[in-house]
């Protein structure tokens, strides 16, 4: 005689390992670079001025006034967003995750694991700032979300055209072009950005892992620099891989202080959970914030499109 199992399933040891959320790493949010302007509601113009010096002959005793200041202002629209989710903790029972439920059956309702709850907001600060930073650059309120990104506004402005060797779309953007398409980026640059220490070229990943197998290909490994980013070779710009840019084919060259991000409060989107007064036997989970994003000088900024 032997042993016979066949009617039983495979074991599964579920309390071997911690709990681990999907995202161990959250990207660095571009508005984290940018200039956030706090305690907008609504439509609220964004100020700013510009004057002209112009030099003229000294040698008398009359004066002829002839520089001009300039005071403007440019609209950026903010829009409450909201995110709510409702967790029924009974739906752990008959689960691995019954184990963590406090014991008592109301209690076992209200409280929300401590083990759950860390990773739980963790995963959820990780996934909004992901979908912020895409949002934040590829946001369209036409559509389907809630407030225009700085893609959106950069359009509509002057920017200035940074793909001057018309690259085409069947060309596409790959590890023999990278370098190039970049150098003629910073050739087109306005005087006023090149006298700047501080501009940086936001791209999508790919097209910057695309520029490190250039550098590679090259041998000029001494132009990689620290933390994902890389200086374009030959120059002082840093080059940085965009989450929100993901999906775009689009990049821009800029000084991070012209971007804007316009909140309401410096710490919206905290994720806080409470007991469902209703039922007692919900937890409701909310975040609720205000955002909207517009840029400074339009003229100030050198964006890339692949030519249809």
């Amino acid at each position: 005689m032997s042993l016979d199992v066949s009617a039983l399933s495979a074991y599964i040891e579920d309390r071997d390992f911690p709990l681990i959320g999907e995202i161990q790493v959250s990207p660095e949010m571009t508005s984290g670079m940018a200039t956030v302007v706090p305690g907008l509601k609504g439509t609220s113009n964004i100020h700013y001025m510009d004057t002209t010096v112009t030099l003229q002959d000294g040698a008398n005793c009359t004066r002829t006034p002839s520089d001009t200041t300039t005071f403007s202002d440019k609209s950026i629209t903010v829009a409450p967003v909201g995110i709510y989710e409702d967790l029924c903790l009974e739906d752990m029972r008959g689960k691995w995750l019954q184990i963590l439920m406090s014991k008592g059956t109301q209690e076992g309702r209200e409280i929300l694991p401590s083990e759950v709850a860390e990773i739980y907001f963790n995963e959820k600060a990780m996934k909004l700032a992901q979908t912020l930073d895409i949002k934040d650059w590829q946001g369209d309120s036409a559509g389907a979300d809630f407030y225009d990104g700085w893609i959106k506004a950069i359009d509509a402005g002057s920017a200035v055209n940074g793909n001057t060797g018309a690259v085409t779309v069947a060309t596409g953007v790959t590890a023999s072009n990278i370098i190039p398409i970049l150098q003629a980026m910073w050739l087109a640059q306005t005087e006023e950005l090149e006298q700047r220490d501080d501009v940086v070229i936001f791209l999508p990943k790919a097209w910057y892992d695309l520029y490190i197998v250039a550098l590679i290909n090259a041998n000029l490994y001494h132009y990689v620099g620290q933390d994902g980013e890389a200086k374009l070779f030959g120059t002082d710009i840093m080059l940085k891989p965009t989450y929100g840019l993901r999906g775009s084919d689009r990049m821009f060259m800029t000084y991070p202080k012209n971007l804007i991000v316009g909140v309401d409060g410096e710490n919206d989107g905290d994720f806080s959970y409470r007991i469902d007064p209703v039922t007692n036997k919900k937890i409701l989970v909310d975040a609720d914030f205000t955002r909207g994003c517009e840029v400074y000088f339009d003229e100030q900024i050198v964006e890339f499109t692949l030519v249809p």
